[in-house]
């Protein structure tokens, strides 16, 4: 994917942390970059985590060059702070949002109002219908493999 004047598409990255990175769903940070690379340029790339996260993990975001967002209240309101600044900036083109849950869908619908691509990145099967069906693209992880959906092929008659 380009822009016309041959420039990579800009994408603006926001992952809540603990909805994503759980021990259970076996998700490498590093992954999510390594991945979005191969349709933009990441510009701007947040994890929204918990003040009680491991040190170890804050340091293995820095190193995938994400930056870490460390907050003491609830997570899902620091994600749609985080969240409405890529909405709102116009130099991002895609906004890439690594959550489970349909109460995000205000913000994939306002992004999507707002002229962005939305992109979905979850763990594997865990992602909800209202999610899937918004987005333009969707993203599964499952340890180092990942799926690919897109909004024209169908989710629901897929292996």
């Amino acid at each position: 994917m380009s822009q016309k004047d041959n420039q990579p598409l800009q994408i603006g990255l926001v992952v809540n942390g603990p909805n994503i990175l759980s021990k259970r769903f076996n998700i490498r940070i590093e992954d999510i970059p390594n991945i979005l690379r191969s349709l933009g340029r990441i510009v701007i790339g947040k994890v929204v985590l918990n003040h009680n996260i491991a040190p170890k993990l804050v340091e293995i975001i820095l190193d995938s060059g994400l930056e870490p967002i460390i907050v003491n209240g609830r997570v899902d309101v620091a994600v749609a702070v985080e969240t409405m600044k890529i909405i709102y900036n116009p130099k991002i083109n895609i906004l890439a949002l690594g959550v489970r849950d349909a109460h995000f869908m205000p913000l994939v619908i306002e992004a999507k109002k707002m002229g962005k691509e939305v992109i979905i990145i979850t763990p594997k099967d865990e992602i909800s219908d209202a999610l899937q069906n918004t987005a333009d693209k969707v993203i599964e992880l499952s340890g180092n493999q990942f799926r690919d959906w897109t909004a024209t092929s169908s989710k629901l008659t897929s292996p």
